[in-house]
């Protein structure tokens, strides 16, 4: 079997053919989306339902001006690639990274949304708005999927610096009969100019978001 690791490590990609990027894309979305879950020490697991690419070329190539861990962006200057499968915290959310040194781009997938399951209690957790905390999902709540980006700070933060592996990605296959939707434009995405200006207003509408087409009613 095939870790979503292996499939990351694999994955190459050089020019600037925008549609063969696109279909690679699509061919990587049910790995993140369908085939296994962030394992947070043995307390939760979280499990993407949509995901958004990014990728960023250092030299010639296709440019994706929002992508975060990029040379000359927040830090003058160029900056160490990301090793494979890194979680990456910035000011949209989370990232699992799949940077390339050799051919120098970065790349990365967005968790735009999220099941959480909680395994002490065996239920799902959804973002409780009112009270402002992960609470037990009810049928009420209509679906389990968290949309709340930013909130997984309260689940993957508070590691200690001497390391373990208290955060890990589980390939479960179990998942793999859940199918994808297709591509859809990224959440909130401008396009930029050739120098890297932001066209506000205008949206970038490469079809690099992935979700499930339905939730995960049970494990």
């Amino acid at each position: 079997m095939q870790t979503l690791k292996d499939i990351l490590t694999a994955f190459s990609f050089v020019g600037t053919n925008e549609e063969k990027l696109t279909s690679e894309f699509a061919k990587l979305a049910p790995y993140f989306i369908s085939d296994g879950y962030i394992k947070v020490r043995d307390d939760f697991r979280i499990y993407p339902t949509t995901v958004e690419f990014y990728i960023h070329s250092e030299k010639s190539g296709i440019k994706d001006y929002i992508v975060y861990h990029r040379n000359n962006k927040f830090v003058q200057g160029a900056i160490p690639y990301f090793p494979i499968m890194t979680l990456h915290a910035h000011d949209s959310g989370y990232d699992i990274t799949f940077e390339n040194a050799k051919e120098e781009y970065r790349a990365s997938v967005l968790i735009r949304a999220y099941q959480v399951w909680d395994v002490k209690h065996r239920c799902w957790l959804k973002w409780n708005a009112k009270e402002q905390l992960f609470c037990p999902y009810t049928t009420e709540d209509k679906t389990p999927i968290n949309t709340q980006v930013l909130y997984l700070k309260f689940l993957l933060n508070g590691f200690p610096m001497d390391g373990g592996n208290l955060v890990s990605w589980v390939d479960a296959t179990e998942l793999i009969a859940i199918s994808a939707e297709d591509g859809k434009p990224r959440k909130g995405v401008d396009l930029y100019d050739e120098n890297g200006i932001r066209l506000k207003g205008q949206p970038d509408k490469r079809p690099w978001s992935f979700s499930r087409k339905e939730f995960i009613e049970s494990i």
